[in-house]
């Protein structure tokens, strides 16, 4: 008894002390046993999670496992610390503020503790509201400024301005009456948007240059312009102080600032076919790096006579080069995967004729051939979502072209959805790398150089590099909280600062945009 009592009988300094830290741990795991409780269920989105396209947050289930461990530890512990120290100190005060006093200790470490249990998370910071009228659909996307300040979702009647930030909806320009946004540029350059209107099945015909930070039509060309059979990419597009606009059987430049003509070029297929002075329609276009890649087919569909790659000249118009593309009959669909490296998807009718992607030599060599990727092959099938897209004036691929690959969603045989992510390489066609999700690939999006991002169905994102394919981060992906149900089929996905902005076609089912972040 030398050890704990002093002379008068009361307990020396040391068991006090030690008594009172018992409390202060005890109520330490009550504060631990609260606060993981809270976090836990708090957790989970809409009260419910669980299953394979509703996933609880990583560390879920170990937090609430600790809730209960800590709360039957803590009070037990607690009980038996508070009777052992009044028995040295009577009282209720000093022991209340002690145990208060673990309490409050412990929920710092506490919430680094959940932080690293639960991994990376990104959750809801705003969702705009939805579509009205309900008749109108999403058809393209614009994401401005430097980690997407704004983005810009064209529906039929209009476009709309939204911060990424907060949501907030800025400017608004209407479509004219009684027409609908058939076609967008790829994106603003030098500030300055295209976008093209049509007539209930009549040809997308008026193309207006927009001021993307305010709004402001700048100037308006109506030309005669054609029916869109290709889902309306690659008609408009911009390079080098001009603008260019696929019409019926033309191509016309225009000063990208004022709309001032600039040149009309009338492909034909008489340079190399003998004089056969055939009729070419432009399906698709591309500018970059001071030219304008066309693709044009050249005949009827009944009569399909050849089709072609055309090179043009911004400044003046000029064909310096042309290249035939390997087809033998029709070509259902062909859309611009990327202009610099030049790479496009082609789709001809015949069930055995070319169905891939082509990746073509910079700078041009019509004397090479393009390097061919099928779509469909004996390791995987290709899900470019590109051929009937949902965004039908600007199509959203899912698909990158970086680091010299072809980054796409794909499928494995035999499987109908596309769980896999694969890297081509545009040098030869053979595949690089591949990574397997476990889950249908929504959406990618490039996320900073030498990284590619992946939205699965999942409620996971992961970042992949495009070179290696390897995962940074969490080898699960980071949980993306509470968007169940609110994100159609193929959604655009824009980088926002540290987050994202997804941006849905259906704004009236579904938030037209909606975005999240750490």
């Amino acid at each position: 008894m030398g050890e704990t009592m002093v002379e008068d009988g009361r307990p020396s300094r040391t068991r006090t002390l030690g008594t009172a830290a018992l409390v202060v741990g005890a109520g330490a795991l009550i504060g631990l046993a609260v606060e993981f409780h809270a976090l836990g269920w708090s957790s989970i989105p809409g009260n419910s999670c669980g299953g394979r396209y509703r996933p609880c947050p990583e560390g879920t289930t170990p937090t609430l496992i600790l809730a209960f461990v800590f709360t039957f530890a803590g009070f037990t512990g607690l009980t038996v610390a508070l009777a052992a120290f009044r028995r040295i100190r009577p009282g209720k005060a000093l022991p209340g503020a002690l145990a208060a006093a673990g309490v409050l200790i412990a929920l710092w470490p506490g919430w680094q503790a959940h932080l690293w249990l639960r991994g990376p998370v990104l959750d809801p910071a705003w969702q705009a509201s939805p579509d009205r009228p309900a008749s109108v659909r999403g058809v393209g996307v614009w994401a401005l400024g430097d980690g997407a300040g704004t983005v810009v979702r064209a529906r039929t009647d209009a476009l709309i301005a939204y911060d990424s930030a907060t949501g907030d909806r800025g400017w608004v320009l209407r479509a004219p009456a009684r027409e609908s946004v058939c076609a967008m540029s790829e994106r603003p350059v030098d500030g300055i948007g295209l976008v093209a209107f049509a007539r209930d099945e009549e040809p997308c015909d008026t193309v207006w240059g927009v001021e993307v930070s305010s709004g402001r039509t700048v100037w308006e060309r109506d030309f005669a312009g054609r029916t869109l059979l290709y889902g309306g990419g690659g008609v408009l597009s911009a390079d080098g102080g001009v603008a260019v606009a696929l019409g019926e059987r033309s191509v016309h430049g225009y000063g990208l600032t004022d709309g001032a003509v600039r040149w009309t070029a009338k492909p034909t297929a008489a340079r190399a076919e003998g004089g056969d002075d055939a009729e070419c329609e432009p399906v698709t276009a591309s500018s970059a790096g001071g030219t304008t890649r066309v693709v044009v087919t050249c005949g009827r569909y009944t009569d399909f006579h050849s089709a072609w790659l055309l090179t043009l000249d911004d400044a003046t118009g000029k064909e310096p080069s042309r290249r035939e593309l390997p087809v033998e009959s029709w070509v259902n669909a062909a859309a611009v995967l990327s202009a610099e490296p030049f790479t496009l998807l082609v789709q001809e009718k015949d069930e055995r004729g070319l169905a891939a992607v082509l990746a073509y030599a910079e700078p041009d060599d019509p004397e090479r051939r393009p390097v061919t990727i099928p779509l469909t092959a004996d390791e995987e099938d290709l899900a470019l979502t590109g051929l009937h897209p949902v965004f039908t004036a600007r199509p959203v691929f899912r698909a990158q072209v970086a680091d010299g690959n072809l980054i796409v969603a794909a499928a494995r045989p035999g499987s109908d959805d596309a769980e896999r992510v694969a890297a081509y390489s545009l040098d030869d066609g053979r595949r690089r790398w591949h990574a397997d999700l476990g889950t249908p690939v929504v959406a990618l999006a490039p996320a900073g150089p030498g990284r590619v991002a992946v939205l699965g169905e999942s409620q996971r994102l992961w970042t992949l590099t495009t070179g290696e394919g390897t995962r940074v981060g969490e080898e699960d992906g980071t949980t993306v909280r509470d968007i169940a149900f609110k994100i159609d089929d193929g959604p655009q996905l824009v980088r926002a600062g540290d987050g994202w902005v997804i941006v849905n076609a259906d704004g009236d089912t579904y938030a037209p945009a909606l975005a999240v972040r750490p």
